[in-house]
């Protein structure tokens, strides 16, 4: 009888050395989803085998981290990344099964090689806020806040100049996500202001799911302000 296991290896090749490495990843009928936190973490049933510890690919070869979201790279970005990471690349391998701790040195590459190329605002802010995730993991609550105000700056700056437009990212879904982490991150004047955008913006009839939760969120913000 074969055995289906949790993971499987692939094989990529490098957007910018374009050489051959390895990368493990989650099959996709494996996850099985426990919980959902209001800032849409994902508790998985099985958190050995979570799909975000191998949501960043690394290239063994000259450092550069990537995701499926990433963009193609140019030719002057190929040459920032070789300059600001490959030369101080020490080979090494993420390629197998990894920790938590393992997934967050990967996250924080591919943060740096968004910086680097510029990114959107929308995917830096989805890889800020996906280590804050892995750091709510691992109980270390100073770092999780760290990067979710981290996340939180990103997201404002996505808003102001809309450049989610034309991705999976609508404006209600960038509001709701910058209001809940305000609240998370204890703001809660500021988080009342954004998920009052959502209840009277023109779209909310077409989100209804983000606008309750908006809703439910914005009552826990007036108790939470209450506490303090």
């Amino acid at each position: 009888m074969t055995i289906i296991t949790p993971t499987f290896t692939r094989n990529l090749k490098c957007p910018c050395c374009s050489k051959p490495f390895t990368t493990v990843n989650i099959r996709i009928s494996y996850p099985k989803t426990a919980e959902v936190s209001t800032d849409y973490c994902v508790t998985y049933q099985d958190e050995e085998n979570s799909p975000y510890l191998y949501y960043v690919n690394v290239c063994d070869q000259c450092g550069y981290a990537f995701t499926k979201n990433s963009i193609p790279l140019t030719n002057l970005a190929k040459e920032k990344i070789k300059k600001e990471i490959t030369e101080k690349w020490i080979p090494r391998s993420y390629g197998d099964i990894r920790t938590i701790e393992e997934a967050i040195s990967c996250y924080k590459l591919a943060i740096y090689c968004s910086i680097i190329k510029r990114e959107k605002n929308y995917i830096l802010a989805g890889l800020l806020l996906r280590v804050g995730w892995l750091f709510r993991k691992l109980d270390n609550s100073v770092e999780e806040e760290r990067f979710m105000k981290k996340a939180l700056e990103t997201y404002k700056n996505s808003y102001e100049i809309a450049d989610y437009i034309g991705t999976e990212m609508s404006e209600i879904r960038v509001l709701y996500l910058i209001g809940e982490l305000s609240r998370r991150c204890r703001l809660y004047e500021e988080a009342i202001t954004y998920f009052s955008k959502i209840v009277s913006h023109p779209n909310a009839p077409i989100e209804k799911g983000i606008v309750e939760k908006a809703r439910e969120q914005w009552l826990v913000t007036r108790e939470d302000a209450k506490d303090i």
